[in-house]
């Protein structure tokens, strides 16, 4: 066939995240609930490499737009795997007996070509509006256009047609097997069609089966032998195809089929969670630094019901957020939760939000408790300084940097000093920073935007785990807790 040209539906490959940031935000086990018992390595190697530029990510974006229609997914879904079934028809070809490699190479070639065209038809009528659905469009118009595509639709239809024309008769005794031409007798396919129609009833559904290679044997083989000797110029005809016609499918079009799946996948995981109720959004990407994300939550609370929705907002003047409150409040939750979100967005899919406008973050760094580890010679407060001086001399302007509990291994008092210095340099970077602290005047640092985790309001020692704009506030639950069980605790 002619050589075009397509470019990936997946704009380009991303690289490969740190593993920390994987560690931290909990970014593996959201990917296994999307793919869920989906193994294909690179799917997952997908998920774990967010792209580096904003033009792919807007070019997913606008995909997964056209995608989450209805009858472009079914369109496109449909498509992948027919072209699945040809491909299958091809791998048992590799292990068949002779006879059956025939069969097996037209019934790919026939399936591969009515999807083609069945869903150029369909998707043509639909309207797509994404520039990488209408590229693969005009690629797949240019394939069936072409002269390669006409021939081996036009030898595929004539072998198909001369196998059509071959029916026999077959007697098995013992060891061996008599085929011969059929002769217009008794069709006892008919007899049997009839014999078993007394017990239909109630609705019937069509069941396709695709044979396996284990299931085609010699004595399969033997008779296909026996009938091409009564039809020798069919089976010229079928062989004929399948020597002039060695590759079937597209490389384009088997990588489209391989890459398209990482949208159809999410968004059939993203659908099941907006049936429960849940919201998902197209991220806006904005250059003014502003942060406006509604509503935004964990995908893997979804499974235990507990969601708590929450807000989060700059204008960009303001770009470090200083979380505290409650012990249990959800704090750390709320951190993770944005941290997801805007590694989703980096991976140019819908996030789990109402409605989600952040600039595009070109690094994505986190600072979580180190794990003890006895091998480890640094301490864990060494640990923590480390991990923020690599973050301090990478971060600039389109940074987020997702910090909890930095620094809660010493004194408070040195605590704050050494947050302050952290902050301090990731302000004069214009980096943007979630920073969840016990320590309560790093949120009264003038540059910072304080946000504390609310008590409920029913049960001011239970939390409500909304996070809100607020001063620190004067002591922590467990002051209150300790006053309830009469604790004295003079502060």
């Amino acid at each position: 066939m002619e050589a075009l040209s397509y470019r990936s539906i997946l704009g380009s490959r991303g690289t490969r995240a740190d593993e920390q940031v994987l560690y931290d935000l909990r970014i593996r086990e959201l990917v296994s609930e999307v793919l869920g018992r989906e193994r294909d390595e690179l799917l997952w190697n997908l998920f774990l490499e967010p792209v580096d530029s904003v033009d792919v990510a807007i070019y997913r974006l606008n995909v997964f737009r056209d995608l989450m229609r209805d009858d472009i997914y079914a369109t496109v879904n449909e498509f992948v795997e027919r072209v699945r079934e040809a491909l299958d028809y091809l791998e048992m070809e590799k292990d068949a007996y002779e006879p059956h490699k025939l069969g097996l190479h037209l019934d790919a070639a026939l399936t591969y070509i009515d999807a083609l065209e069945s869903f150029y038809n369909k998707l043509s009528s639909l309207g797509v509006e994404s520039e990488g659905l209408k590229s693969f469009l005009r690629y797949v118009e240019g394939i069936i256009q072409s002269q390669g595509f006409k021939a081996m639709k036009e030898s595929a239809l004539e072998a198909k047609r001369a196998r059509d024309r071959i029916r026999i008769r077959v007697r098995i005794a013992g060891d061996r097997i008599h085929v011969w031409r059929f002769d217009g007798g008794e069709d006892m396919a008919k007899m049997i069609e009839e014999l078993f129609a007394r017990f239909k009833g109630g609705e019937v559904r069509e069941v396709k089966y695709i044979p396996m290679g284990s299931g085609l044997s010699h004595i399969h083989a033997a008779i296909l032998e026996g009938a091409f000797k009564f039809f020798k110029s069919e089976y010229e005809a079928m062989k004929r195809f399948y020597e002039h016609f060695p590759k079937i499918v597209d490389d384009g079009v088997a990588s489209f089929v391989r890459e398209v799946r990482f949208y159809l996948l999410y968004i059939k995981f993203v659908k099941g969670l907006m049936s429960q109720g849940y919201k998902f959004t197209i991220p806006r990407f904005v250059d003014d630094g502003r942060i406006d994300v509604r509503r935004f939550y964990n995908i893997l609370l979804t499974k235990k019901g507990r969601v708590v929705p929450n807000n989060i907002f700059t204008d960009g003047s303001k770009r470090i957020f200083v979380v505290t409150g409650m012990n249990g409040g959800g704090k750390t939750t709320f951190a993770t939760s944005f941290g997801q979100v805007a590694y989703l967005a980096k991976l140019g899919v819908p996030v789990p939000a109402e409605r989600a406008e952040l600039p595009f973050f070109t690094k994505i760094m986190t600072a979580y408790p180190a794990r003890e580890d006895p091998r480890e010679s640094l301490s864990r407060l060494e640990q923590d300084i480390v991990r923020a001086v690599n973050i301090m001399r990478r971060a600039d302007d389109t940074t987020i940097v997702i910090a909890n509990e930095l620094f809660s291994t010493t004194t408070s008092d040195e605590g704050y000093q050494l947050a302050k210095m952290f902050l301090e340099e990731l302000n004069r970077r214009r980096s943007y920073c979630i920073f969840v602290t016990f320590i309560p005047g790093v949120a009264s640092l003038d540059f910072v935007i304080s946000l504390v985790a609310q008590p409920s309001p029913e049960d001011p020692t239970k939390p409500s785990y909304k996070i809100l704009p607020g001063s620190p506030p004067s002591e922590y639950m467990a002051v209150r807790i300790a006053s309830r069980y009469g604790l004295p605790i003079v502060l």
